[in-house]
């Protein structure tokens, strides 16, 4: 047996709130939380001026590559156990037709924890041009519901791209097509949205409760924000049944303006993502932790970010199965340590919008089943 303790940290509780605290961890699991109590250990953490939180979740990006995919993704320890996050989710990098390959060419290769979403349509697959759900021939109701099957261990849910870019003539019967497949499988639906057609108000009053709509806040036309800059009625009503709102930055998808307008109207953050991929992993994203930083400067405290990035998602995609989300004994050792100051940093939204930080998140180290990786990479 071995066994680690983690020492004089401010500790993530059950009820949302940091709390000092001491937790061990023994072959990988979590089997001691307490305080004042000593406790012989092979290896001491000593997390002093330090936060402690259940490993960040990225449950928005793209580290699936194929050889048979024109789609070349990041690798999943580049934006995961390198970048201080335990859990990687790939939402939609393929369709049925490549997703069986996800364990050989991604678990298997890599440290950070990783799962997908499968795509009712055909990402990066030769002759889908025109967009991933955008014929009928592109769209694998069966196939999708059959490698949800397939593959329970790492495909958790369905994903489906709701804008013109990506749905093209076939417009809001891909998104039927994606709403049934989950409800065949019995998982979450993930809904892209983005330019239309649909209109988002007909995608979103398609979502049954525990569906996603990601890229909530992204700042264009036709987006959640209607006439005066109002939440839609559609976007409130979704928000109400139990539809959770991921916001996945994106190269385009996450505007400051646009959330700071929905907060002031009562509408929630419940999951921070990224959207991670080759196009912004130099810039506007770069981080889950730099977009994390970037809902501290827009007022949410760092107890908020921090439930948004390492327990909800795992209550929505029902990551809680796999050991992520929890710091209780019995659970497995998925743990981010990091730190909060107040350098300051440029922050850049999807529209170009520049915000400095005061309070800037940078994980130190990250463990995985209880093994530790040092953060190595630029945040």
């Amino acid at each position: 047996m071995s066994s680690t303790l983690i020492t004089n940290g401010q500790v993530l509780t059950p009820g949302g709130a940091f709390a000092p605290a001491d937790l061990r961890v023994t072959d990988g699991v979590i089997d001691w939380v307490g305080r004042g109590e000593t406790v012989a250990d092979d290896a001491v953490i000593d997390a002093a001026g330090l936060y402690v939180a259940p490993g960040f979740i990225d449950m928005h990006c793209h580290v699936f590559s194929h050889p048979d995919s024109a789609s070349q993704r990041l690798h999943a320890d580049r934006i995961g156990v390198r970048q201080g996050v335990s859990c990687v989710v790939d939402t939609g990098s393929a369709g049925s037709q490549l997703i069986g390959d996800f364990g050989r060419h991604v678990i298997d290769k890599e440290d950070t924890r990783a799962f997908a979403l499968c795509n009712i349509g055909s990402p990066g697959m030769p002759g889908s041009e025109g967009g991933h759900a955008a014929r009928p021939d592109l769209i694998a109701l069966d196939g999708t519901v059959r490698a949800i099957a397939e593959n329970p261990d790492w495909v958790l849910g369905v994903k489906v791209l709701a804008s013109a870019t990506h749905t093209g003539l076939m417009g809001i019967e891909a998104v039927k097509i994606g709403r049934k497949a989950a409800e065949l499988a019995g998982t979450p639906l993930m809904v892209h949205i983005g330019n239309a057609p649909p209109l988002v108000d007909d995608v979103l009053d398609l979502l049954r409760p525990g569906d996603i709509v990601t890229h909530a806040y992204h700042g264009k036309a036709g987006g959640v924000l209607g006439f005066g800059g109002e939440v839609i009625a559609q976007f409130r009503a979704a928000v109400e049944r139990g539809v959770w709102v991921d916001i996945a930055h994106g190269r385009s998808s996450f505007s400051y303006a646009t959330c700071e307008r929905v907060l002031e109207q009562g509408m929630p953050v419940h999951t921070i993502s990224s959207d991670l991929h080759r196009g912004n992993i130099d810039r506007y994203v770069v981080s889950l932790a730099r977009t994390m930083s970037k809902f501290r400067a827009l007022g949410l405290t760092l107890a908020e970010v921090v439930t948004a990035v390492a327990v909800t998602p795992a209550r929505v995609l029902g990551l809680d199965r796999f050991g992520f989300g929890s710091l209780l004994p019995g659970t497995a050792a998925n743990i981010t340590i990091f730190r909060e100051t107040d350098k300051a940093v440029a922050m850049e939204d999807a529209s170009g919008e520049v915000r400095v930080s005061r309070h800037w998140i940078e994980p130190v180290s990250v463990m995985v089943a209880g093994k530790v990786f040092e953060r190595a990479e630029e945040l």
